[in-house]
């Protein structure tokens, strides 16, 4: 049986053309994070550093992708959506990174399934993390980056093809 993960990975690139340019690679998820990451070669810029565009991308794709597979975990589909975001640049990104989004409070999570449920929409908050290094769900190290961001779920709908 496939995963949600596997079933994302082999769709991404479809979905978001510009992941096939930044070489994303979908590593990790836990039903509670999403882990994404891409090599500086693609992705630097004329200082040889990470471009900020690029950290900004990988970073909103970490975060948009765990609300696709939060919602696929639960049987539904949505037209998903980011309302806003911002981009803290904290250090250069010298090397390949990843990004790494975390959903921990879980009464967010279930006022998010409670209004999915109830007026077929959704909002959360979502933070995602840029780090330096070997992709990993328990990073030790400090980020180099941060994005925030909103992402909106509309039209939210049991998914019946997963049934």
């Amino acid at each position: 049986m496939m995963t949600q993960l596997a079933r994302f990975r082999k769709r991404i690139n479809e979905v978001i053309p510009l992941t096939r340019s930044l070489a994303v690679e979908l590593v990790a998820y836990d039903g509670r994070q999403l882990l994404v990451s891409a090599p500086l070669e693609p992705n630097h810029n004329h200082q040889g550093t990470a471009f900020g565009g690029s950290l900004y991308s990988v970073a909103v794709v970490s975060a948009w992708g765990l609300v696709e597979l939060l919602l696929a975990d639960a049987g539904l589909t949505g037209n998903i959506l980011i309302q806003s975001g911002e981009m803290d640049y904290l250090e250069p990104v010298e090397g390949d990174f990843y990004a790494l989004c975390t959903l921990t409070d879980e009464n967010l999570m279930r006022r998010f399934h409670k209004s999915l449920a109830r007026y077929g929409k959704g909002r959360l908050n979502l933070t995602a993390q840029i780090f330096r290094g070997e992709a990993s769900l328990t990073s030790g190290t400090k980020p180099l980056a941060a994005f925030r961001g909103r992402f909106v779920v509309q039209e939210a709908r049991t998914d019946f093809c997963k049934l």
